[in-house]
């Protein structure tokens, strides 16, 4: 039997696609960010470095040039620092999360929660429910352990079973054979003597 979904009940899926562009909203506002700093740099950002030169070295620095060096390498390794760090730390699926979760817990805003009036015990509720979770699932497991165990057991019980089953058949028929053959000899030995006593008969004629 389905449950049926409240129609008021947020769809997941449907909350992660409506939030989905804030991901390339996010990434945009950084890299143009990033960009501006740079961008707004002028030659007077360098004159501490081109004193220090020119009192070292006696060097003139060419501000100008190298401004426009600094500014163009940076356009081209700021974009791809900032995409590295999006792509390795799944930046964009964490910020879609937060959305969908903000809009889940949004009827909760401004609750309070009244955490400083909890007794130790309703405080500490949520870590032994866990706890107690995690007891379960070791508790399971173990089960699951001995189940296995016991289908083992019963395997070889069974195969046991088998083999004096078939051991018990063959013995069976060995008594039976041991009877037959008994009854065989019960039944040749009057036979046999009187052969005997005629054949001892006949010599002591001879």
């Amino acid at each position: 039997m389905s449950v049926k979904k409240s129609a008021t009940e947020p769809n997941i899926e449907e909350a992660f696609k409506r939030h989905s562009p804030i991901a390339a909203k996010v990434k945009e506002e950084y890299e143009k960010a990033l960009i501006d700093i740079f961008a707004d740099m002028g030659p007077n950002c360098l004159e501490p470095f081109a004193a220090i030169l020119l009192e070292n070295e006696n060097t003139i620095l060419n501000k100008e040039t190298l401004i426009e060096r600094v500014r163009m390498r940076m356009s081209q390794l700021l974009p791809k620092i900032n995409e590295n760090f999006f792509v390795s730390n799944d930046v964009g699926k964490k910020l879609i999360t937060l959305e969908v979760l903000k809009e889940k817990f949004e009827p909760f805003k401004g609750t309070n929660w009244q955490v400083h009036n909890l007794t130790p015990e309703e405080r500490t509720r949520p870590v032994r429910m866990r706890l107690m979770d995690s007891s379960i699932r070791f508790l399971q497991k173990q089960i699951n352990s001995q189940e296995k165990a016991i289908e083992i057991a019963m395997a070889k019980s069974r195969e046991n079973r088998e083999r004096i089953h078939n051991i018990q058949n063959e013995r069976v028929k060995l008594y039976a054979l041991m009877q037959q053959q008994t009854s065989y000899y019960q039944d040749m030995f009057p036979k046999l003597m009187d052969l005997s006593k005629k054949m001892i008969g006949a010599e002591i004629l001879d």
